[in-house]
């Protein structure tokens, strides 16, 4: 989904939005937490539809520009970690917009 010959990943977090039922590819983007802004990042986790699956891997880091309402959106998708989330931490997830639980897969 992801890769570095793809041109499709980068500084801050990443991510793919995968259909949960047909398990084609939606998209992928990366948003730099350093040197970026959050808005765009809190527009795209806004506009996921119910029933995407969503993977997210940080790279550098994922966590300095995150404001309590980016965290909140995450952690709606099912991230227990998100809140804790620190500079340079590494971090992966896979949650869904709509998930009525806490995701296990993250780490």
């Amino acid at each position: 989904l992801m890769s570095g010959v793809k041109n499709n990943v980068g500084r801050g977090i990443n991510t793919a939005l995968v259909n949960g039922k047909t398990g084609e590819l939606i998209d992928t983007k990366f948003f730099d937490m350093w040197g970026g802004d959050v808005a765009p990042l809190i527009e795209f986790l806004k506009t996921i539809q119910d029933g995407t699956i969503v993977l997210m891997a940080t790279y550098d880091d994922g966590a300095t520009k995150l404001n309590d309402e980016a965290r909140k959106l995450i952690a709606e998708l099912g991230s227990s970690s998100i809140t804790n989330l620190g500079f340079r931490d590494n971090w992966v997830f896979c949650g869904g917009k709509g998930i009525k639980t806490k995701s296990p897969f993250e780490q």
